[in-house]
C-alpha cells in the first residue's frame, strides 16, 4: 500500500510538472491547463503537502530507499513551482505598488459577467454583418462625452468572439469608461487587408455614433489581447494611410491611445514560429511576399505621431514570444511615442482571461493607471 500510493502521488507530481513546463506545440487543453497552473499556482501547495506526508510516512516503514527520495522531490519540485509564479507576482506587485488580493485569487476562475447594454449591427461588408456590444456606465454621460474603450478580441484570427471583452466591464464602466466590443472578419478566407479594415470601420462608426451614445470622439482607446492586439495597433498607427482603409465608412480613425497584450507586432519575425496561423491569415507564405507581411506588421508604421501604448506580455509565453513586444517597445522608444511595457516573469498566453488570478489583478491596476494617465475620466 505505501508503495503504490508513494508511485501514485510521483507519477502525479511529474504530470504537474510536465503541463507546468509545456512546451507551445501541445494540445489547445493542456495549454489551458498549463495557464490555470501559472496563474492558481498556490493550489499545487496541497499536492506538494500531501506528496511530502506520504515521504514522511515512507520514511518511517520498510521501503525502497528510491521511493523514499523520489517522493520526497516530488513533493519539493511542486512545492517550488507552487511558490515561484506567486512570488513573482508578489514581487512585481510591490514593485509597481500595486495590491494584491489573496480574496480574489479565491474567486471562481470564471465568475458572473455581465451582458451588454446593447448589441448593434454597426455595418454590413461583403455580405457580413458585424455587430458591436456596448457596455455603458449607469451614470449619465458628462457634456463633453465619456471615453470609450474600443475591445478587439484574441483567437489567432481565426477564432474568439466580442463577448470576451465582458470580463472587462465592470472594471471599466465603474471608472466612468464605455466599453464597446467590435467584431472583425475571420480568416478561411484570408482576412490579412480585411480585418484591419473592420477594425477601422468599427472605430468610425463609433465616432459617427458619439452623441448618440454620451462618448468623446476624440478619447477613443483601441484594446486588443493577442490577434486582437495586433489589429489594434495596426490600426492606431495606420490612421490615413490608403493602404489599409476602412471597410465600410471612410474618415478619421484617429485614437487617443492603445492597449496590446501579448501580440505579434512584427508578422515577418513571428512567421518563424507560427506559420500556419499567417499564412491563414494573409493567404500566402512569408517567402515570396515579405512586402506583404510587412504591410500587416504595426512594428513597421510606428512614428512620431502614434498614440500611447501600453504593452503587456507574460515573460514564459509560448504563443507569441515576449520579444516581441520588446521589439515593438523599442521602435516606441527611438520615435519618442509614449509608451510602457510590463513584463510578467511568470505567465503565460492569456494571463488574464481567470477572474481572480494575480495576472488579472495586475492587468487591471496597470491598465486602470494607463487610462487615468492618457485618457482619464473627468
Amino acid at each position: 500500500m505505501p508503495t503504490l500510493l508513494a508511485l501514485l502521488h510521483i507519477v502525479g507530481c511529474v504530470l504537474l510538472a510536465a503541463v507546468f513546463f509545456a512546451p507551445a506545440a501541445v494540445p489547445t487543453l493542456v495549454h489551458l491547463l498549463k495557464g490555470i497552473l501559472r496563474e492558481y499556482s498556490l493550489m499545487m501547495l496541497v499536492p506538494a503537502l500531501l506528496t511530502a506526508l506520504v515521504a514522511v510516512w515512507l520514511a518511517h516503514v520498510d521501503a525502497w530507499r528510491w521511493l523514499r527520495w523520489g517522493t520526497a522531490t516530488s513533493a519539493l519540485l511542486v512545492g517550488v513551482l507552487a511558490m515561484w509564479p506567486a512570488a513573482s507576482a508578489w514581487r512585481f506587485a510591490r514593485e509597481a505598488g500595486i495590491p494584491l488580493s489573496l480574496r480574489e485569487y479565491l474567486r471562481p476562475l470564471v465568475g458572473a459577467r455581465p451582458l451588454p447594454s446593447q448589441t448593434v449591427r454597426f455595418a454590413v461588408v461583403e455580405g457580413r454583418d458585424l455587430h458591436a456590444d456596448l457596455f455603458l456606465p449607469e451614470a449619465a454621460a458628462p457634456s463633453g462625452g465619456r471615453p470609450a474603450v474600443l475591445y478587439f478580441h484574441g483567437g489567432g484570427w481565426r477564432g474568439g468572439e466580442r463577448g470576451y471583452a465582458r470580463a472587462w466591464a465592470d472594471f471599466l464602466t465603474a471608472r466612468g469608461y464605455a466599453l464597446i466590443a467590435l467584431d472583425y472578419r475571420l480568416f478561411p478566407p484570408a482576412t490579412g487587408l480585411k480585418a484591419p479594415g473592420d477594425v477601422k470601420c468599427g472605430i468610425r462608426w463609433v465616432k459617427d455614433q458619439a452623441a448618440t451614445y454620451g462618448i468623446d470622439p476624440d478619447q477613443l482607446v483601441l484594446f486588443g489581447e493577442s490577434a486582437g492586439g495586433h489589429l489594434a495597433t495596426l490600426a492606431a498607427y495606420t490612421e490615413g494611410d490608403s493602404r489599409l482603409p476602412s471597410s465600410c465608412a471612410p474618415g478619421d480613425t484617429s485614437v487617443a491611445a492603445v492597449i496590446s497584450f501579448y501580440a505579434p507586432g512584427d508578422l515577418v519575425a513571428y512567421a518563424a514560429s507560427a506559420p500556419a496561423p499567417l499564412e491563414g491569415l494573409t493567404g500566402v507564405p512569408l517567402e515570396g511576399h515579405r512586402e506583404l507581411y510587412e504591410l500587416l506588421s504595426p512594428i513597421h508604421h510606428v512614428g512620431p505621431r502614434s498614440p500611447p501604448t501600453l504593452l503587456l506580455h507574460g515573460g514564459a509565453d509560448s504563443v507569441v514570444p515576449l520579444s516581441a513586444s520588446q521589439a515593438m517597445a523599442a521602435r516606441l522608444a527611438r520615435a519618442g511615442v509614449p509608451h510602457a511595457l510590463f513584463t510578467l516573469p511568470y505567465a503565460e498566453h492569456g494571463f488574464d482571461i481567470w477572474d481572480g488570478g494575480f495576472g488579472r489583478q495586475l492587468a487591471r491596476a496597470l491598465v486602470g493607471r494607463f487610462l487615468q494617465q492618457h485618457v482619464p475620466v473627468h
